[in-house]
């Protein structure tokens, strides 16, 4: 198969959902391109069913108009709720699969499931993309590319500088989470040992059980390199469904298909412990059992590009706000240990940054953008950023510069940022009209 077209985002995650939507209401012709057979990157492929969406001053809403479309739309399907505080949206899998793949249908967008990506190179003015996929390969021709593959992938194929980790190479990125999925939980068994429910049917818990774990340690039954449970919440759909993000798989590459297979199989083993955990130690429990881990790991950290501007440490607890952001983020820095059992979080909600638009710019290639983790950033301030709503919305930054590009005929290098964000204030005032 071959054929051509304006734009073409390669990963279907949070980012690459902002992208295609922004770049397709752009009026640019659009495809999506996607090695799994359904939207959603780590919320659907890892199972990670809660997006994080830290408010400044647990207030203000810095997500931008395509995120929270799509949570309306996930609050009108029933598979979405948020608990006793705002910074978390707590949804259903497939709901998202299904909402997601309506949105970009209606926009236009091409999406083609099961294609791996191969090789990318300079073709005239534009780009060709092979992608490996059943019954032989798939060539795209494109003007315009979207990175959107969280690995940067697409960039570091072309010949892109990237940057690894804290030093800026592999070997000390953020640990891998293999997310668990159990059933068989009684919520009104857990009400009743004291535990809180959101309306009367939703538990959901973060840092917790610590005295809890440090028995289970003691006792012989814990051998995570955590000190806690990040989170656990219950499904939108199903009480009695619980998700869980409580592994740590530490010293594993995810660029390294070697490494990645044995994250995957240790992820499976601390799931095992974790859902034995769970059943032993955590009232609401007894009769839980392990229903499902996700179908690949949750990766948080791997390639990032060197772009046209880099996101700082400074930038970020500075609140620093350029002139150029196209989006901002007020999560705190969130370092999980690539060696211990603690997790480096900076809890200052005051923190109100900028990401200028030049770190989703590669450096010395032409109509080429990444968007989401893997943008141009500190090891440290990706800890921040790397969340999916602020994903997305890079995503929706980058789908609007395609489209702003395209239609001016400016190579995307050449954009001001301020120009981009003025793109995506317009289809956020379209959309509520």
């Amino acid at each position: 198969m071959e054929f051509r077209t304006s734009c073409v985002v390669v990963g279907g995650g949070p980012a690459g959902y902002g992208a295609a939507l922004a770049a397709a209401r752009s009026g640019a012709k659009v495809t999506l391109i996607e090695r799994h057979g359904y939207l959603g990157g780590m919320g659907g492929a890892a199972g990670l069913s809660a997006f994080i969406n830290y408010h400044l001053d647990g207030i203000h809403d810095l997500s931008e108009s395509i995120y929270q479309e799509l949570i309306a739309r996930l609050k009108e399907d029933g598979g979405w709720y948020s608990a006793d505080e705002p910074h978390v949206d707590f949804f259903d899998i497939e709901s998202l699969k299904s909402t997601a793949e309506r949105s970009l249908e209606e926009a236009g967008v091409r999406v083609l499931y099961h294609c791996m990506f191969d090789t990318i190179e300079v073709d005239g003015d534009g780009y060709a993309l092979r992608f490996v996929a059943k019954g032989g390969e798939v060539i795209v021709r494109a003007t315009h590319v979207i990175d959107t593959t969280g690995d940067a992938d697409v960039c570091a194929k072309l010949g892109v500088e990237v940057a690894y980790g804290k030093a800026g190479c592999p070997g000390d990125m953020q640990p891998m989470t293999m997310v668990v999925q159990l059933g068989g939980f009684d919520p009104e068994a857990y009400g009743e040992a004291g535990g809180r429910l959101h309306d009367g049917r939703f538990a959901c818990e973060g840092c917790t059980r610590a005295p809890e774990i440090a028995r289970a340690r003691a006792a012989g039954d814990w051998t995570i390199p955590r000190e806690d449970i990040a989170m656990w919440w219950t499904s939108p759909r199903d009480p009695a469904h619980v998700t869980v993000n409580g592994t740590r798989i530490q010293g594993f590459s995810g660029c390294d298909p070697e490494q990645l297979s044995r994250a995957e199989k240790e992820g499976r083993r601390q799931a095992r412990e974790l859902a034995a955990f769970f059943k032993r130690y955590v009232p609401g429990f007894a009769r839980s059992y392990l229903l499902a881990t996700g179908p690949q790991i949750g990766v948080r950290e791997t390639r990032r590009i060197v772009g046209l501007k880099t996101l700082t440490t400074e930038d970020v607890v500075g609140s620093v706000r350029p002139a150029d952001s196209v989006t901002f983020c007020s999560y705190p820095i969130d370092i999980h240990s690539s060696e211990g059992s603690g997790t480096e979080m900076a809890h200052d909600q005051r923190i109100h940054y900028g990401i200028p638009f030049g770190c989703l710019v590669p450096r010395g290639y032409t109509n080429i953008l990444a968007a989401g983790r893997c943008i141009s950033a500190s090891h440290a301030a990706a800890g921040s950023f790397r969340v999916m709503s602020t994903c997305m919305s890079l995503g929706q930054a980058a789908g609007a510069a395609a489209g702003l590009s395209i239609g001016s005929r400016t190579p995307v290098e050449h954009l001001r940022g301020e120009d981009v964000r003025a793109v995506m204030n317009e289809g956020a005032a379209l959309q509520c009209a």
